[in-house]
């Protein structure tokens, strides 16, 4: 797995808060050891500067990081508003896995129950505004069958 250096910065600029996005990038960060991080744009195959998609830096970073890269795919957290149509746009070739695609995955493979899964999901959603999204209440139903 490949980080942008910019996302561990913002990662980092998380950190200094008191609540669960602040536990949560810490989690992230203490994990170091099975990510590499690297900077898109010290590749010889990429831009010299960050292009203009309309996304924040890490997010940018992180597709030009996974163009460059060829890699098979792309985790993202945005899913439901105007920026997953405009990550699908700039990619070229990695599928888009949000991440609740990915909690749910990761339990029909057997890495986590259903039901760690759930309430995994159930838990980010209120910091993530997913409540009453029809995408996650279908992976939500996937994890019953």
């Amino acid at each position: 797995m490949f980080v942008p250096s910019e996302v561990v910065s913002e990662l980092r600029d998380i950190t200094q808060y008191q609540d669960v996005h602040a536990a949560a990038a810490n989690n992230v960060l203490v994990a170091r050891s099975y990510y590499t991080v690297e900077d898109p744009y010290e590749r010889e195959e990429t831009p010299d500067s960050r292009p203009t998609f309309g996304l924040d830096d890490g997010e940018t970073d992180g597709i030009v990081l996974a163009n460059a890269l060829g890699v098979d795919g792309f985790l993202t957290d945005e899913f439901g508003g105007t920026n997953f149509p405009l990550i699908h746009a700039v990619l070229q070739g990695p599928r888009i896995v949000p991440t609740p695609r990915l909690i749910v995955d990761y339990a029909r493979n057997g890495h986590l129950s259903p039901k760690e899964a759930r309430t995994l999901i159930t838990t980010i959603s209120p910091h993530r505004s997913w409540e009453n999204s029809p995408y996650v209440t279908q992976l939500l139903r996937r994890l019953e069958e």
